[in-house]
């Protein structure tokens, strides 16, 4: 290939990259939290413009006081958090009456019954990893 080919093939496919400006969304090596299943398969249902699977990195479940991702915050369906909002710089420290409505939060979500359906969400949480990880390998391959 003459010099002049490949200077028109490396403008086409400059033009072709300048036009479609994609930018890459994975995470990977990064943590990316969940709350409950419903979130975890919204966060994955988002696809990265380059990829297509995104790459979520490390995942992980967390409590509800503590914030998502910030470009998975819209994805939360769990109701407003004072916690949250301290965490994510967005107000300053509780009251005692919100400190107070945490523990008590705390203590619920620490309850039996509330054991048992978090048991059900990682089995779920369990399945969706698996088809999610079986999409990221084909991905690669």
């Amino acid at each position: 290939m003459t010099s002049t080919g490949l200077a028109k093939r490396l403008r086409a496919l400059e033009a072709m990259l300048s036009a479609s400006p994609k930018q890459c969304s994975c995470r990977a090596g990064q943590h990316t939290s969940y709350h409950t299943v419903a979130e975890l398969e919204r966060i994955m249902g988002v696809p990265c413009s380059v990829h297509g699977v995104r790459d979520l990195g490390y995942l992980r479940w967390v409590g509800k006081g503590i914030p998502l991702h910030p470009l998975d915050q819209h994805l939360c369906d769990c109701p407003p958090s004072a916690v949250r909002d301290l965490l994510c710089g967005r107000r300053g420290p509780l009251s005692e009456e919100e400190e107070q409505e945490e523990r008590q939060r705390w203590e619920r979500d620490c309850a039996p019954a509330a054991t048992e359906e978090f048991r059900h969400d990682q089995v779920c949480a369990k399945c969706l990893l698996q088809r999610y990880n079986y999409n990221l390998k084909r991905r690669r391959n």
